[in-house]
């Protein structure tokens, strides 16, 4: 989750807006009672909160195969729970996602099951550039969820 909210924090130092970045997380560390640091999140030993601002559209349970989906279609009436946001992308703009797991060959981790399979997203990927709702796609996969951003060309 350090890593999503350090994502965000580097999207929105780059000049995107809240209303063109979808966060989605767990959102279990902040306000754990074993963090040392309640309600800040760091992503290194002598790091800064990267928690602080970060939308959280989707947490828990909202995070899961079904809403990741939808909201990368755009399918406002298919998402469960959380803000809502999906991404309202056209032909002419540029998607980034950045996917933070404990995966394997194949799979990536989600917190509750279903897990998100390789050839389900890939499925995914194609229904949407077939609808031509995007000019390229950008994928980042590192080690705990999910973070869209799209902006116009």
């Amino acid at each position: 989750q350090a890593d999503i909210c350090h994502a965000y924090q580097i999207m929105k130092k780059g000049g995107l807006k809240d209303e063109n970045i979808i966060v989605f997380m767990y959102n279990d560390i902040a306000h754990n009672p074993e963090n040392p640091r309640p309600g800040v999140i760091i992503n290194h030993p002598q790091g800064g909160d990267v928690y602080a601002g970060v939308p959280k559209d989707y947490t828990g349970k909202e995070v899961n195969v079904k809403n990741f989906f939808a909201v990368l279609l755009g399918n406002k009436t298919a998402v469960s729970g959380g803000s809502g946001k999906v991404v309202d992308s056209g032909p002419n703009d540029h998607i980034f996602v950045f996917y933070s797991d404990h995966g394997g060959p194949g799979v990536l981790g989600m917190p509750t099951y279903p897990y998100l399979y390789g050839d389900d997203l890939v499925d995914v990927l194609k229904k949407k550039h077939a609808a031509g709702t995007y000019k390229s796609l950008v994928r980042h996969r590192s080690l705990v969820y999910f973070c869209s951003a799209w902006c116009a060309a």
